[in-house]
């Protein structure tokens, strides 16, 4: 039997610590100025979830907003 794909699935295992539903948020916030630590802070506090920061700066590695090697990443 064959299964058609939808559009992406990811593999079995444990979940991100920044959602999806959350990327575009962190995207926005890092394009505004914030850090890694308190974009950390502010899914903390507004959005009621625990990232720790080096998961801000993998999102963001992975979504191609920071490239890798870069100083400031």
């Amino acid at each position: 039997m064959v299964r058609l794909e939808s559009e992406k699935t990811r593999k079995p295992g444990r979940p991100r610590a920044i959602p999806e539903a959350l990327e575009s948020v962190v995207i926005k916030l890092y394009r505004q100025g914030y850090g890694y630590r308190a974009i950390a802070r502010i899914l903390r506090n507004e959005y009621e979830i625990n990232p720790h920061f080096s998961s801000v700066r993998k999102t963001l590695l992975r979504l191609g907003v920071i490239k890798p090697g870069d100083p400031t990443a």
